[in-house]
This record gives C-alpha cells, structure tokens and sequence, in this order.
C-alpha cells in the first residue's frame, strides 16, 4: 500500500529546523510511502498550518513534541483530525513519552505515541503500516552508529541558511534531576568518529551557515570531543560556525592547547552553570567544581575567539535571592558574550518532578512548565526575577551593553545584579513594556532614569547611549535623544583635514585608510570628560569603518 506520510516539524523559529523528523525521513526511504516533510513555525496561525496539512491529505501524520511546541500541537490536533478524520496520527518527542496517559486521554483520536528515542519503534510502525493495534510502543533501539545520516542533498541546501541539527553522541554520563537525557533508559552512545568526519564533510563540502551539535555533553568523552575539534580545525571552510554544549571542568591543558588556534567566531561554546552553591548542585545531582569551571570559562573568554554563551538557572532548591544574586554576579561577573538567565523547568519524567512536595515547587501547569514558586523564593520574587532576566536579555546581550557597565561601574559599585534590578524596577514603576518598544523608547527611558535618580552622570550616561548605537547600527542615522550637539559632517572633514596624507588616503589609528571609506563611515563624538577617560583612554572621536573595525581619532 502506497500511503503518503507526513512529517510535521513545529519549530520554534524559522531558522530552526527538526533533527528527528530528519532521522525519520531517511528511515522511510527503503519503504514504499510517499513521504513529505513539511516545517512550521510556532509563530504562524495554527489554521495557517491545518490548510497546508490538508492540501498534502496525508494519510499519516507523524509529529514531534517538544515543550515549546506543545501548546501550538495541543490546538493543532483537533483541527486536524476534524478536517481528516481518517488520517492516522503519530506522536513522538519528549512531551509526550512520559506523559502518553495524558496525551491520549485528551486526545483519544490519537493513533500511537512513540515513547523514547524513536528510530526503530518508527520503522517497526511503517512495516506494519502503522496498523499497531495498540495505542502506545517503545522498542529498544538502535546504537547511534546504525542510525542513517538524517539529511539528503536537497536537505542540506534547503537547511543551508538555517540551523542545521547533528548529534556525535546521545544521552549524557550526567544525572542532573531536572533534564530528561539524564534518564537511566538514555545510556550514553558515541557515532563513530569516522563517520562523524565524513559527515561533517558533507556539511564542510556544502558550506551551510551553522551547525549545532546537540550532543548534551559534547566533551564528556574529551578525547571524542578533542578529535573532532582538531578535524574541524584542520577543515575549516571558512564558511560554516559550529556550536557545542560543553562542561567547563572537563577541559584540560591539551583542550586549550588545539583551542586557542581556533579563527575567530569559527566555535561556538554553550556552558551552563545553573549555580555556584555546592548546596544546591548537590541537590539537583549535578557535579560541577565552580572553581574550576570559573578558571576554564575565564580561559575560553580571554582567548577571544570563542562566542561563549553561559548561562544559570532561578528557582532551584536552597537558593533564595540572595543566593541567586551571589551566582548571578560570579557568572555575569566573567563577562561572557552571551548570558542566560533562565527559570527552572519541571518537566515531566524528571527526577526533580517527583519531587515538587520535597521542595515545595509550584509551577505552570502548561508547556513548558516553569516553576512560579518554591521554599525558598515566593511568587512575587519570582515574578521580579523575570523582570530582571527581560532586562538582562536586552541590556546585556543585545543593545545597552556599555549602558550597562557605566550603571555597573559608576551606581552600584559593581554589583551588576543591582544594576539590573534598578533598571528593572524603574521599568515597572513607569509601566514601560521592555520588549513591546523599540531601541530609541528604551534609550529615553534609560535617559528618565538617570535623570530622576542620578542626574550627576547624564552626559555620561547618554555618550555611553550613543556608543551603544553607534557600533551596532549600520546607518549614520542617530536616534533624537542621544544626538550629539556637534555635527558629525564638521568633525569629519576636520579628521581628513588633519590626517590626509595624498589625495585620496588618510592615516588613521596607525593605518592607511581611502578618503571614500572615511566620508560614508558613522562617526562618534564624546561629549563627557568621564567617557573619554574610562571608555576611549582619552580620544574624543572614533570612526566605524566596518562592523569589526573601530578607529580612535586623538
């Protein structure tokens, strides 16, 4: 019989894509189905994607399930199944592996769910024609190694703009309480490293923008995870980033040895500390040495070369405010490019969602499940703390970074914790929706602030504003608020006047620069004393010639 399956991605974002709905493509292959594969995304309208569903009138649909995904699935079903109702569905993914009752008892439409890792239950269900007779399967199944490369050539050059998904190992040798590949039914597998460097290739050969390995701990087995950095090393397109999740203790002096040859922004690292408190690491069964871990993020950092993502979590056990801000402003305090401050997650199959009573955890009842209180922090703290973490996401990591370390530097003497919680409780009392404005309502209501509380830096605090603009925009286009009272044009013509060295070139910065480069570049003119000394040691000017390169004029 010649059934058309569907497989349906439902991603968090367009750039993102669904690695086991890949695994499962090339699964189907030696079969005799018609098979589609069609991505959505969590932001388009549900009855957006029924209609493409029902256009393709699959007779099977095969969906994953993930806790981003899982309130779009949970109103996607019924449409689906009332537009076709004799259209066998098929549900897999970690949402719905451990908590199939409940799945089904909404849903008693539902066909089968997949429990666990799904390759082999999938196949066995397609050689059967997915006439099971039984509402839920889970078979053991295959190593990593017998598993198919998920992706075809068409695949990869339609992913090559995107992010492309790939995984040297499964499962993790770690048991932390609140993550799922910490299950004793997740052992630990490795992909033979020489089809992982074949593989890789493939992606090398086609020079696709990313690829995040989703291996949980990348560098568990460092030796595994050393090879594949010296073969990527020694393969380097020039082209294709590649991002690892890694544990900071398990880098040793060979690691940064091959590490600190790495090209610039080639490697991404994503490192998650959760917290420094051995109390609470304790708790959750993770073993991390902070001081450690501290020295080698602090490594990584100085090279300069990695874009480091680290990242912690609130509303774990034993940890008050107090406790979160001592970890807050140990990690922020390394400076890494990237920091997360994420929220505890109960999801369901976890150790730690047995133990909710123990530590008196409450959370949301919907996908994906975050904790709203525990013993330690009550709602309303936990509610600020969300507020700070909106604040933390778009000062530090995207727009207001030199804002921030001017709040850091000159307010609160450090405490970048503070910092954060100031901005963020003004933020609140002026009922200033942070991420329903744009740059410039931010930047005024930055500017509102200082005024009301800390008039003495105002011009500190709005040259620290314009810099902030100045090496992200692309445009000579400045926002009114932050305008300097010189004009740029002015100051332009007096740095070529003064540094033209022939008819067409200037010396800038100790560097040969073409007067045309210097005439269409922004510009950036200091105004407080303060800045000039403690962010430009003493220049009054500098020029962006390119994202990357910022000249100082004296």
């Amino acid at each position: 019989m010649n059934l058309t399956i569907l497989l349906l991605g439902v991603n968090a974002r367009y750039i993102h894509s669904s690695l086991s709905l890949y695994y499962l493509k090339q699964i189907l292959q030696p079969l005799n189905y018609t098979v589609r594969l069609h991505e959505a995304t969590i932001n388009q309208p549900v009855d957006d994607t029924r209609d493409a569903i029902v256009t393709i009138n699959p007779d099977v649909l095969c969906l994953s399930v993930y806790i981003w995904n899982t309130s779009y699935i949970k109103k996607l079903l019924p449409l689906i199944h009332t537009a076709l109702p004799n259209c066998t569905i098929i549900l897999g993914g970690p949402e719905v592996s451990y908590a199939a009752d409940e799945w089904l008892k909404q849903f008693p439409f539902i066909t089968t769910i997949v429990q666990g890792a799904g390759e082999r239950s999938f196949e066995y269900a397609a050689q059967k024609q997915f006439s099971l007779g039984t509402k839920t399967l889970s078979l053991p199944n295959y190593h990593l190694n017998e598993i198919p490369f998920p992706y075809s050539e068409s695949d990869i050059n339609n992913l090559a703009s995107r992010f492309i998904y790939y995984e040297s190992s499964r499962g993790c040798p770690y048991a932390c309480s609140y993550c799922l590949s910490s299950r004793e039914d997740q052992p630990i597998q490795f992909r033979e490293l020489q089809k992982v460097y074949h593989e890789l290739d493939i992606f090398l050969q086609q020079k696709v923008r990313m690829v995040k390995f989703v291996d949980r701990t990348f560098n568990c087995n460092p030796t595994h995870a050393r090879s594949i950095f010296y073969y990527l090393l020694s393969h380097n397109n020039n082209h294709t980033h590649f991002h690892f999740e890694i544990h900071p203790d398990l880098l040793f002096d060979e690691d940064f040895t091959l590490l600190q040859q790495v090209p610039k922004n080639y490697f991404q690292f994503e490192i998650g500390i959760q917290s420094i408190h051995p109390k609470t690491l304790s708790s959750i069964n993770r073993k991390m040495n902070w001081e450690r871990a501290k020295e080698n993020i602090a490594k990584l950092i100085e090279l300069n070369t990695i874009h480091m993502h680290v990242d912690m979590i609130c509303g774990l056990p034993y940890e008050d405010i107090e406790a979160i801000k001592e970890s807050f402003n140990e990690i922020i305090g390394l400076k890494p490019h990237y920091f997360q401050m994420g929220f505890l997650k109960i999801l369901p199959g976890t150790k730690i969602a047995s133990q909710k009573n123990e530590f008196g955890i409450e959370h949301d009842a919907e996908a994906p499940y975050t904790v709203i209180k525990n013993k330690w922090i009550p709602s309303h703290k936990m509610q600020a703390l969300h507020c700070i973490e909106r604040v933390v996401d778009s000062f530090y990591n995207h727009h207001f970074k030199t804002t921030w370390m001017m709040l850091n530097n000159f307010i609160t003497d450090g405490d970048s914790f503070k910092s954060f919680e100031m901005i963020a409780q003004f933020f609140y009392k002026k009922k200033f929706v942070l991420f329903a404005k744009d740059w410039e309502s931010i930047a005024i209501m930055v500017i509102s602030f200082i005024k009301e509380d800390y008039p003495h830096i105002e011009e500190l605090a709005i040259d620290c504003l314009r810099w902030d603009w100045f090496i992200q925009a692309n445009s000579k286009w400045v926002p009114a608020c932050i305008r300097s009272k010189t004009n740029p044009n002015i100051i332009r013509e007096i740095i070529i006047n003064n540094h033209k060295i022939a008819k067409n070139e200037l010396l800038l910065d100790g560097k040969r620069i073409p007067l045309s480069t210097v005439k269409h570049a922004q510009i950036f003119i200091a105004e407080s004393k303060t800045f000039r000394q403690w962010h430009m040691t003493d220049h009054h000017y500098a020029i962006k010639l390119h994202q990357d390169t910022i000249l100082y004029i004296a």
